[in-house]
């Protein structure tokens, strides 16, 4: 198994700068707090950069300017035309570059693939689903013959859930998202009717394909702020 450098090798990394930072040695102050965010963002930013996240790269970037917008002589850019420019294009650039995931098609979803490209795999199995991902890359099939419902948080992550080997026994259920700063996209049958009552903050959010037959209805609620929701029926 080929280790993972980048995490011990970024969390040296931060430790030293911020020691150095505290000394007074950088040629302008940050504060320990403005620091900390620094070193997040930086790491969410190399995480999207290395999968093609084009809403992480321009988000992580659009804040970075905001807590050094004096050193780098824009002080004039409010942070909102900062987050609206950011908007337009994380979707522009969305449109243009998908997401580098690596899918290989299986008849028995048991088996975990896990390739270069370090996106994590794995199978749920349970009729009540709660996922809370961040800072990275990740594929999750849902198995349930009772599946009742959902709560999926996302944040500065990728994520594809795949819904196409669920039953629904009661006819009805519900899956609450809550997506910032990042990507989901859901796979849902073609006989689901799912009902959109999702509250969109400077998000994206679209539907591909259309239900093709009557079927369980499917409440999707939540919100998507300063992210991408895609919904895909297959």
């Amino acid at each position: 198994m080929r280790k993972n450098w980048f995490w011990p090798v970024f969390l040296i990394a931060s430790a030293v700068i911020l020691v150095v930072s505290q000394l007074g040695l950088f040629t302008f102050r940050v504060s320990a707090w403005s620091l900390f965010l620094t070193l997040i963002l930086i790491a969410a930013l190399i995480s999207s950069l290395r999968y093609l996240n084009m809403p992480g790269v321009v988000f992580a970037l659009a804040f970075l300017a905001i807590i050094y917008a004096q050193p780098l002589g824009i002080t004039k850019l409010v942070p909102w035309t900062i987050l609206g420019a950011a908007l337009l294009l994380s979707i522009g650039l969305g449109l243009l570059i998908r997401p580098r995931y690596r899918y290989h098609h299986h008849d028995h979803y048991h088996h975990h693939n896990h390739g270069d490209d370090n996106t994590s795999t794995g199978t749920i199995s349970d009729d009540h689903v709660n996922l809370d991902l961040s800072l990275g890359n990740s594929i999750r099939y849902v198995h349930s013959d009772h599946f009742s419902s959902a709560n999926l948080n996302v944040s500065m992550a990728g994520a594809k859930i795949y819904f196409d080997d669920v039953d629904i026994q009661e006819n009805q259920a519900i899956i609450n998202v809550d997506v910032s700063l990042g990507s989901l996209e859901l796979y849902l049958p073609k006989t689901w009717q799912v009902q959109d009552s999702l509250s969109n903050s400077m998000g994206h959010i679209s539907f591909e394909g259309s239900p093709t037959t009557v079927g369980p209805r499917i409440t999707l609620s939540g919100s998507v702020s300063l992210g991408e929701l895609r919904i895909i029926y297959i």
